[in-house]
C-alpha cells in the first residue's frame, strides 16, 4: 500500500494540478453558462413564410433564422412597429440565410411580410407572404 505522501507526488497530483488551471489555460472560461438566445428558423418561399405564426415573450431576445428557400425569387422580411421596439427589414436573394436578432419591448399582434413587388402585378405580400408575431406578457399570472 502507498502511503499518503506517495499518493500526491504521482499521477494524481498531476491531475489535481490541471483541473486547478483549467481557468488559467482556457481563456474566456466561465463557470457560468453562456445563454443563447432561442432560435427560430423561418423558411421564405412559394410566396409564405413558414411558420407563419411566431410567439416570443415581451423582452425576451430571440434569434430568427431566416432562410429563403427559392430558387430564383428574392424575397424580403419586414417587422416593424416604433411601439414595440421593432425595426427589421432584411432582403434575401434566393437561396440565401440570415440571423436576426429581435427583442420586442411590447406584447401584441405584429404583422411580418414581404414587401417585394414587381410592376404591374401583385406584392408578395398581397399574394399571401405575411405572417403573424405574438408578444406575450412576461408575467406569469
Amino acid at each position: 500500500m502507498k502511503s499518503p505522501e506517495r499518493w500526491l507526488t504521482g499521477k494524481s497530483s498531476i491531475l489535481i494540478v490541471v483541473l486547478a488551471s483549467l481557468p488559467v489555460l482556457a481563456p474566456g472560461y466561465s463557470m457560468a453558462a453562456d445563454t443563447v438566445p432561442p432560435l427560430i428558423p423561418i423558411e421564405l418561399g412559394d410566396y409564405s413564410f413558414s411558420p407563419n405564426e411566431i410567439e416570443i415573450r415581451a423582452g425576451s431576445t430571440t434569434q430568427l433564422q431566416l432562410i429563403n428557400r427559392d430558387a430564383v425569387v428574392p424575397h424580403n422580411f419586414t417587422l416593424r412597429d416604433d411601439t414595440a421596439g421593432l425595426d427589421i427589414d432584411v432582403n434575401l436573394a434566393a437561396g440565401k440565410a440570415r440571423l436576426v436578432e429581435i427583442t420586442p419591448l411590447t406584447p401584441g399582434s405584429y404583422k411580418f411580410y414581404c414587401n417585394k413587388k414587381l410592376p404591374f402585378m401583385k406584392s408578395h405580400r398581397q399574394r399571401g407572404m405575411e405572417g403573424t408575431l405574438t408578444v406575450i406578457s412576461t408575467n406569469l399570472d
